[in-house]
């Protein structure tokens, strides 16, 4: 049959002339969107921590970085997502990062498990994280102070840990943790059941090195050479990261900083971020006040003061934050529970603005109220 014959050889060349151009056309056409499981959106998370950490921007540039490393869906399968170390004094937004990102990601701020290193002082209590051995009350059991659900996460979303003030546990704990960043899992002392880190960030944070380089930063600033050529930075960064480095080698082994794929290391909060820092919080607190239908805004009175007071570059924001609960929240709170509140805030008004000023030594509160469109 040789026409059948001639049909069959002419649908197979153009069967084969459609594939070739079909793979062309592929080959020509790059990818529009990387497949990839993760499913958070950076430039949200971004945008929330930028608008809540202040001063921060080049650990934010880091975060960025990992979150953009995270999402591409290209970490080794058979270690945690990422392993880093924030480093830096105390008050400057290490722990609060941490929650944002839950917040961001997970959707809620407490939804990653967080361990207090220094509850983790001594040896013996590495059986915390890891179970009883056997032989000992609780083995069979296997509890454990890690929460397997939440540092282990979802398909599209990752698991959080956080290991807080990390120099302060005891070296067995820093050896279990030494296995958990090289291969990504841990198994209960009872041997029945294994945590999978390897779907997890893993953040550690640190108070080291902040106490030498603020020391080494008074030296500098008493040295009259400096006071008359020195900038206005009171550190190069050369030789911050020298003080890092030597205590960091100091109290960690040379093994574990080698498992750590970045160490972020935050700034001391300046005199410059003092306003922002007030603006947020007065935010949030303006937040926690709309059940009793009212906000307040800050007189230049008040704010001067605050500014005044509340900075204490050791502390960080914590001493400003401080210093606004002394002097507005706590009045404030006073203010709400009197008859005074009462007799302005009446049915006939939707909200009320407070205006907060400090005169004489002491908070005053001014209503300005708005009445229900």
């Amino acid at each position: 049959m040789p026409f059948a014959n001639d049909m069959l050889q002419s649908y197979s060349r153009q069967s084969e002339t459609l594939e070739s151009n079909t793979t062309a056309v592929e080959r020509s056409v790059a990818p529009t969107k990387v497949v990839t499981r993760f499913t958070y959106d950076i430039e949200k998370v971004m945008q929330l921590l930028r608008n809540r950490i202040v001063g921060q921007e080049e650990a934010l540039n880091s975060i960025h970085s990992m979150l953009s490393f995270i999402r591409a869906d290209i970490a080794d399968s058979s270690r945690p997502l990422f392993v880093c170390l924030f480093l830096g004094p105390t008050g400057v937004g290490k722990t609060e990062i941490v929650r944002l990102l839950a917040e961001a990601i997970n959707g809620n701020r407490e939804s990653f498990c967080r361990v207090d290193m220094n509850t983790l002082s001594q040896e013996h209590y590495a059986a915390s994280l890891t179970g009883s051995p056997p032989g000992y009350v609780g083995s069979k059991e296997g509890i454990t102070i890690l929460d397997k659900e939440k540092i282990e996460g979802m398909f599209s979303s990752p698991g959080i840990v956080l290991f807080d003030e990390i120099e302060k546990a005891s070296s067995t704990v820093l050896q279990t943790l030494l296995n958990v960043f090289d291969n990504g899992m841990m198994t209960v002392a009872s041997g029945q059941q294994t945590i999978n880190f390897r779907n997890c960030i893993i953040v550690m944070t640190s108070n080291l090195a902040a106490r030498e380089i603020q020391e080494y930063a008074k030296q500098k600033l008493k040295s009259q050479w400096y006071r008359l050529f020195g900038s206005s930075n009171s550190l190069s960064t050369k030789k911050t990261r020298e003080i890092i480095d030597s205590e960091l080698e100091k109290t960690f082994s040379p093994e574990f900083l080698n498992r750590i794929d970045e160490i972020v290391t935050f700034n001391w909060i300046d005199k410059v971020h003092l306003r922002d820092i007030i603006s947020l919080e007065m935010r949030q607190l303006n937040l926690r006040l709309r059940k009793h239908r009212c906000e307040i805004h800050l007189d230049d009175s008040i704010v001067n003061f605050l500014l005044h007071t509340g900075y204490d570059k050791r502390y960080g924001a914590r001493s400003l934050k401080r210093c606004i609960r002394k002097h507005v929240e706590m009045p404030l709170a006073d203010f709400l529970l009197s008859g005074s509140w009462r007799n302005w805030h009446d049915g006939e008004i939707s909200n009320s603005k407070l205006i907060v000023c400090y005169r004489d030594s002491k908070t005053l509160f001014l209503n300005e109220p708005v009445t229900a469109r």
